[in-house]
Parts: structure tokens; C-alpha cells; sequence
């Protein structure tokens, strides 16, 4: 197949998404298909690409500093990568992603979108993630805008399928997870000399207000051996200073740093526990390559948060927002190291029913199916209309 995909962010070393896109193209590339990528490149790297959409000097740093950019659309750019597609894939819900699917209807070529942006990953970044109105409201807007179009989405986990389908989004939801690399995996790894009498404690994600960073640090303020833990802190993001500050509290200043993958695999290799404490998050991927390594994850049971699901036990657990709940699960797993010796292996099998090439044919069987039954003409909202509909395909 000639498969395009479309993403503003594709080449962002802090977007998971994009991220995401790369392992997926370089598999499918593998597997005989041939990948057109449309996305803000300015030095050639692919032959559909353009430029950054500008919202002004202040705005445009702020969202810089969240990890992302949006495309200005080009149609004809779009229309050369879309034309001679067998289907093109969308990845945002953005200017972008709605231009694509407007020409995709035109030209009758067959369209599909993922559903990457939770609109709490958009509103805590101005603090109003809780209001639940504002939250809806985004998902109309997105829906309005793009998903009613759109006969076939990918859904990185179940929770976000769920989601859509109480957002009433008519449409099939395919719960396919963005899959972890088998480069991520458990091996002997010797802590730096500097480290050896460390606990270590781990977390990989963007220094942003819904990753809760705080509570972590607050849970280790908290803990019976503060003075052990070393804690690792990987990513980028706007509030990294304010974490910093934040953490001088601890006896043992943090790490902080942004990592290659080689990087990472090490660091999880030698990580003795690894936290995800976020509030939002559709899938997680820097938890599921962590368990792959054979870490032991505690893990926010935040009902915003799909990466629970990477968890076989309640050790592995904590109270949403709870930083005194999640002090009493890490001092658990540092007081019984037979027991976290003993889930290592656990959490590597758990691991593998995320492996990326699962994932992969899952996606080529979406796509098959939303060829199969494309129609330009689908819209969500008109009588007739399927309704939301969750295909889970099992291994």
C-alpha cells in the first residue's frame, strides 16, 4: 500500500506522538508498504513538507515549550501526497488533520484519523482541566470539525475508545495500542559507580502541569528512605525550572536531562522503581517500555489515565493525586525486593502484549477495512450514521 501519514509533529524529539509516527513508518516501510509523510520540515527531510504555523512571538513560544508546532497547510503539498494514496492517515485534530480530510472527501481517497489529543492535555496547560464543560466542548469541537468525517479511528487504548463513545462519536473505534520497540528490553546494566548506593526512582514524561512531576517529589519528601532515592527525571517541557525549584527539598537532588532511546534503556535497566503519576494520558508509552525492561511501575489510577492497564498488581497502584498513598506504595516496593525481584519478569510478559508489531497489524487491518468501506460522503452527525462502534482485535 501507498499510506500516507499527515501529523504536524513527526520530527518532535519530545512528542510521543510523532514519536510514534516514526516507529510506525519504519516497520511498515519493513513490510514492503510505501510511506509518504506530510509534516513542518523545513530542511528536506521529506517531500511533503511545511512550514510552522505562526500565532505570534509569545504564543508561538509557549507552545514551543509544550513540545509541539502546528503546520500551516499547503494545499497543494497535501494534494501531491494525497493523490495515488491507497489511504491517508491522520494524526491531530488540528488545521492540518481538517484540511487533509476536506481534500481526502474531494479528491475520494480514503481517510482515517487517530485520536492522539486528549483535551485535558489542552486545558491543564492553563489550569482548567477540571472543568468539565470546557473539556466536552473540546471534544464537539473536535468531533465537529474532523472525527464526524471520519469512518475509522484509531484509539491508542481502551479508556479513550470508552471515552468517544459516551462523546458519541459515530464512528468504528479501533483500540490499538502505539506499541513499544523490542529494543526496549531487560538486560544486564550496571548503575553508574555513583549510584551504587541509590534507590533509584525513575520517570520519563514532559515537564508540563498534567504529569505531576509534584507528586512524586512530595512522596519521596514523604518517604522512610528519602535520603536513599535518587530520582531520574527525563523530558522537556515549560514548568522544568519550577521542578527544579521544587525539588530542592529532597535530600538527593534529582537528575534531569532529555535522553536518546539508547539512554533510556539503560537508565530503565538500572531504575529500581519507575513512577507514572500523570492525571491525563491516553496510553503512556515511557511506562510500557519501562515494565518492558522489567521495571516495577506505580502508576496513578487517575480515571483521565489510560496507563493502569500496564499494572498485574495493586502494590502497583496509588490514589490519584495522592502523594501520601503513593509514598506508602514506593516504601513497600524498596522494603520487599524479593517481591519486586520476583515481578520483573511478570511485568516483562505483561509487556509483550504491547509489543509495536502487534500493533502494526492491527493498523494495516484498519486500513484494509476502512478502504473496504470508504465513503466521501460519511458524515457522523446525518441520520444513518453508525453508531460508535469499538473493534478490538485480539491476538
Amino acid at each position: 500500500m501507498i499510506i500516507t501519514f499527515v501529523t504536524d509533529a513527526y520530527f518532535d524529539e519530545n512528542n510521543g506522538t510523532g514519536i510514534s509516527a516514526r516507529r510506525f513508518t519504519e516497520l511498515l516501510k519493513k513490510r514492503g508498504h510505501k510511506i509518504r509523510v506530510v509534516t513542518i520540515d523545513e530542511e528536506g527531510r521529506t517531500s511533503y513538507g511545511l512550514p510552522k504555523r505562526s500565532f505570534g512571538k509569545l504564543f508561538d513560544k509557549i507552545i514551543s515549550s509544550e513540545g509541539f508546532n502546528f503546520a500551516s497547510p499547503d494545499e497543494d503539498v497535501l494534494k501531491s501526497a494525497i493523490i495515488g494514496s491507497d489511504i491517508v492517515h491522520i494524526y491531530m485534530p488540528f488545521k492540518l488533520g481538517i484540511k487533509t480530510a476536506k481534500l481526502c472527501r474531494e479528491l475520494n481517497v480514503p481517510c482515517t484519523a487517530a485520536f492522539h489529543v486528549d483535551p485535558c492535555n489542552i486545558t491543564s496547560t492553563v489550569y482548567l482541566h477540571k472543568i468539565r464543560p470546557l473539556n466536552d466542548a473540546i471534544y464537539l469541537a473536535f468531533y465537529n470539525n474532523l472525527y464526524r468525517f471520519i469512518k475509522h479511528i484509531h484509539c491508542p487504548s481502551q479508556m479513550i475508545a470508552d471515552r468517544l463513545v459516551k462523546q458519541k462519536y459515530n464512528s468504528y473505534l479501533h483500540v490499538i495500542s502505539n506499541g513499544f520497540s523490542e529494543q526496549f528490553s531487560m538486560k544486564e546494566v550496571e548503575k553508574p559507580e555513583f549510584l551504587n548506593d541509590k534507590i533509584i526512582v525513575s520517570f520519563i514524561g514532559r515537564f508540563s502541569q498534567e504529569k505531576r512531576h509534584d507528586l512524586i517529589i512530595k512522596a519521596v519528601k514523604r518517604s522512610k528512605y528519602s535520603d536513599k532515592i535518587q530520582l531520574i527525571f527525563g523530558g522537556k517541557g515549560p514548568l522544568k525550572k519550577k521542578i527544579q525549584k521544587m525539588s530542592t527539598c529532597l535530600p538527593n537532588a534529582p537528575i534531569f536531562g532529555f535522553f536518546t532511546k539508547e539512554q533510556l534503556h539503560s537508565i530503565h535497566n538500572f531504575t529500581d522503581i519507575y513512577i507514572h503519576p500523570a492525571d491525563t494520558e491516553i496510553e503512556g508509552i515511557s511506562c510500557m517500555e519501562a515494565i518492558a525492561c522489567g521495571v516495577v511501575p506505580i502508576v496513578s489510577q487517575s480515571s483521565r489515565s489510560a496507563t493502569p492497564q500496564f499494572t498485574i498488581c495493586e502494590e502497583s497502584l496509588f490514589k490519584a493525586g495522592d502523594h501520601k498513598d503513593l509514598a506508602q506504595k514506593l516504601d513497600w516496593w524498596i522494603e520487599h525486593p524479593e517481591e519486586r525481584l520476583c515481578y520483573k519478569k511478570e511485568y516483562v510478559e505483561h509487556s509483550k502484549n504491547f509489543l509495536i508489531e502487534k500493533s502494526i497489524d492491527k493498523t494495516i487491518e484498519m486500513f484494509k477495512s476502512a478502504i473496504k468501506d470508504w465513503d466521501k460522503d460519511y458524515d457522523g452527525k446525518k441520520k444513518g450514521a453508525i453508531k460508535p462502534t469499538i473493534i478490538k482485535i485480539t491476538d
